[in-house]
Formats: structure tokens, sequence, C-alpha cells
């Protein structure tokens, strides 16, 4: 039983790789307070791979709810009323689906989502996050490490 920290996201999509991109900045850090974090990416079996029963773990991934770019929502990973397809996209086959649909894991923990402006083809965060981009790691930092 552990605590981890999962970075998931598309680097070629621009502001879906802020998950990946937090993760990266905050790996030492986290690593130093216990936590175990893993750069999923966009593979989930690889993520998957490194979550055993009884983990707490804190998923951080890129949001589009139509919110202010990095703003940033907590959401229970059992809360499956919250999370609801809106059409195709890589994540379809979201780690939270499995977690909660096929009881794959005995797992508790928070997805932290980073709203996004642009999740279109493309390298590098968009000039919103990338403004904010300490502001966000902070505050990611200070929810994963209160919790």
């Amino acid at each position: 039983m552990g605590k981890k920290v999962i970075a998931i996201g598309n680097r070629i999509m621009k502001d879906d790789a802020i998950g990946v991109n937090i993760g990266e900045a905050l790996k030492d850090d986290l690593e130093k307070s216990g936590f175990k974090v893993i750069l999923g990416e966009t593979d989930v079996d690889y993520a998957l791979s490194f979550i055993e029963d009884g983990d707490f773990i804190f998923i951080l991934d890129c949001t589009l709810y139509g919110i202010k770019p990095s703003k940033i929502s907590v959401f229970d990973i059992k809360d499956k009323e919250i999370f609801f397809e809106k059409g195709y996209s890589q994540h379809q086959l979201s780690l939270v689906k499995l977690l909660n649909s096929y009881n794959l894991k005995n797992v508790k923990g928070y997805v932290i989502g980073i709203e996004g402006k642009d999740v279109n083809y493309g390298y590098g965060l968009t000039k919103e996050l990338l403004e904010k981009f300490n502001d966000i790691k902070n505050k990611v930092y200070k929810i994963i490490t209160s919790s």
C-alpha cells in the first residue's frame, strides 16, 4: 500500500501535456515526501501496472470544462457521476474508468484536473498555462501533500 501520483496526458496535444509536465516538475519533491511518481502519459496499461490494492493515488490530467484555463479541479476517483464521455478521445479508456468499472484495484484517491485551453496537435503549452505554470505546480503540490 502506498501513495502514488500518476501523471497522464499527450505531449503532442498542446495543453493535454500539463499533467505530465507538472508531474515531472514535482517528481523530486514528491518522492522526497514518500510518493511514487509515475509518468504514464497516454499508456493506461503502464500506469495501471504500478497501482496496487490499497494504494492512495492522485491522477494529474488536463480538463476541458470550459472554465478559466489553469483552474484546478479535484475529484474523488470513486465519484462515478462526474466521469462521463464527451465524444471520442485517446483517453476514452481512462484509468479512472478502468479502476471503477471493472474493480481492478481497490484504491482511493483523487483526479487533479488542470483546465487547458487548446488540445489540438502541436507541442508546448499555451501562453495561459505557461504564464501560470509555477502557480499551478505549487497548488498541485499543496493539494497532494495536504491530503
